[in-house]
């Protein structure tokens, strides 16, 4: 089993060109804070004891819709990227999430997350609205 620690690192890649032999090996990647493009969908979907998979701030695009988490994810950050459609079900079942400053649309699915966690979308469903709404309430009140 691999964890692999490499926040911050410059590292510049496709994650289309990256093919592990095996995905099973992986338990824990943070690869924030890169240039990292493509779609980590195939492997997200594959890596049966992966835990944990922090990939925010990079240039990953694809279909959130498309992914189907396995059963051992618990941690997902996908956070500053250009990830896009809808965001699925399974997320309810992770422990940690952070889907904030990407570009999800559509209704979210019941989840135990803040609404911090899917902050700053294109257009999430009316309890991210609300939040907002609250949000600038509660400035407007602070500054009279």
């Amino acid at each position: 089993m691999y964890s692999s620690k490499l926040a911050k690192c410059g590292i510049k890649m496709s994650f289309d060109h990256w093919k592990p032999a095996r995905t099973s090996f992986f338990v824990y990647i943070d690869l924030s804070d890169n240039e990292i493009s493509g779609s980590p969908a195939w492997f997200l979907n594959q890596a049966e004891l992966l835990f944990e998979f922090q990939a925010s701030g990079n240039k990953l695009r694809f279909d959130m819709g498309k992914l189907s988490f396995t059963k051992s994810l618990r941690t997902l950050d996908l956070s500053r990227n250009i990830v896009f459609g809808k965001v699925p079900k399974a997320v309810a079942k992770l422990e940690k999430l952070n889907l904030s400053q990407t570009h999800l649309c559509g209704k979210l699915p019941a989840t135990k997350f803040p609404a911090r966690a899917f902050a700053d979308n294109d257009c999430l469903g009316p309890i991210l609205e609300m939040h907002r709404l609250i949000i600038l309430l509660s400035n407007m009140t602070h500054k009279m």
